[in-house]
C-alpha cells in the first residue's frame, strides 16, 4: 500500500528536533511505499506566527535531505475550511452556536476507540468525553469569528489531500478522537466511505528528564547545522529515538537513510516508549559518519 504522509509544523519558532524526527519517519514511510511526503504550514495562529519562523523549516528540511512531494499553507486556505463548514451544517453534522461559531454534533460521529498502529485499540474514555463537554467548534465566533480550529483543519486538509497514514508524538493521542469523529462527519456528509488515515503515535524525546522545546537550547534543528553536525548522523541518530530494527546488533548500528527506507516498515517497529536526547550518542554517530565520508 501507498501511503500519503504528512507533517504539519506551526512558524512559531525554531525548527525542533522533534519536528525533524516526525518529518523522518513520515518521509521513511512515503519512500518506503512508494508514496508521498507532504508538507502542510499549520499558520492559522496569527497571534503566535513568527514570519521569521517559516523559512528555518524548509531550511532545515533541505539540510536533512527530507524533500517533500506537495506543499500548502493553511492561512490561505480559509475559503476551503468555510465551504466544509457550509456542507456540514447543510448535511445536519454541525450547527450555528449563539456566537455565530460552528460546532459539530460530535456525539453522532465520535468513535468508542480508534487503533493506533503503535499500541493498538485505543478506547475513548469517559473523562476525555467530558472535556469535550457538548460541543465540539469547527469555525470560531466572537473575536476570531469565522477562524478555523486547529482540529478541522488539520482534518478539512488530511482528508482532501488523501493523506492515510499520520505519524506523531504521543502528545496528539488527546486529539485523535475529535480528529476521527470530523473524518466521519465530512465522509458521512459527502456519502462517501473514505478509510480513516492509520494512526502511528511515538514517543517523546526527552533531555534531562523532562520533554524537549522550543525553549531547550539543544533542539534547534539549524543549530546542529550552523556547528558542523553531520546530517546523515543526525538522521540515523533520531531514527533510533522512537524506531527499532527486528534485529538489533551490531550490524543495525549505522544505518543511512537508504537502509532505512528498506526497513522501516517491514523490519523494524516505532515505539511509544518516550527515548532520551543522548549528546554523546548523538556525537557518536556524528564523528562516525564524517569518518565513513572522509574515507570513501
Amino acid at each position: 500500500m501507498s501511503y500519503v504522509t504528512r507533517i504539519a509544523p506551526s512558524p512559531t519558532g525554531m525548527m525542533h528536533i522533534g519536528t525533524a524526527r516526525t518529518a523522518y519517519f513520515n518521509w521513511l514511510a512515503a519512500r518506503a511505499s512508494g508514496g508521498k511526503f507532504l508538507l502542510r504550514m499549520d499558520d492559522t495562529d496569527a497571534e503566535r506566527n513568527q514570519a521569521e519562523a517559516e523559512q528555518p523549516i524548509f531550511d532545515g528540511l533541505e539540510w536533512l535531505g527530507l524533500n517533500h512531494d506537495g506543499f500548502l499553507r493553511q492561512s490561505e486556505r480559509a475559503e476551503v475550511y468555510a465551504k466544509y463548514a457550509d456542507l456540514l451544517l447543510t448535511s445536519g453534522a454541525a450547527f450555528h452556536a449563539e456566537n455565530g461559531a460552528v460546532m459539530l454534533r460530535w456525539q453522532e460521529y465520535m468513535p468508542r476507540h480508534w487503533v493506533d498502529d503503535v499500541v493498538g485499540a485505543v478506547p475513548i474514555s469517559h473523562r476525555s468525553i467530558e472535556t469535550i463537554h457538548e460541543k465540539l467548534c469547527l469555525i470560531r465566533g466572537g473575536d476570531k469569528f469565522g477562524q478555523a480550529t486547529y482540529q478541522f483543519a488539520s482534518i478539512v486538509d488530511d482528508y482532501e489531500s488523501d493523506v492515510n497514514f499520520i505519524i506523531r508524538g504521543t502528545d496528539h493521542i488527546a486529539n485523535t478522537a475529535k480528529q476521527v469523529a470530523i473524518w466521519s462527519a465530512i465522509a458521512h456528509a459527502l456519502g462517501v466511505e473514505k478509510e480513516q488515515p492509520k494512526f502511528s503515535h511515538v514517543g517523546l524525546i526527552f533531555k534531562d528528564k523532562k520533554k524537549m522545546s522550543k525553549r531547550d537550547g539543544a533542539s534547534s534543528v539549524l543549530d546542529y547545522r550552523e556547528n558542523g553536525y553531520d546530517p546523515d548522523g543526525i538522521l540515523n541518530f533520531l531514527l533510533r529515538l522512537g524506531w527499532g530494527p527486528k534485529v538489533d546488533d551490531k550490524a543495525s548500528t549505522f544505518m543511512d537513510r537508504h537502509k532505512a527506507t528498506e526497513l522501516f516498515l517491514i523490519g523494524g517497529k516505532m515505539k511509544a516508549a518516550n527515548a532520551n536526547f543522548d549528546t554523546q550518542k548523538l556525537d557518536f554517530y556524528d564523528r562516525s559518519y564524517k569518518r565513513m565520508k572522509s574515507a570513501s
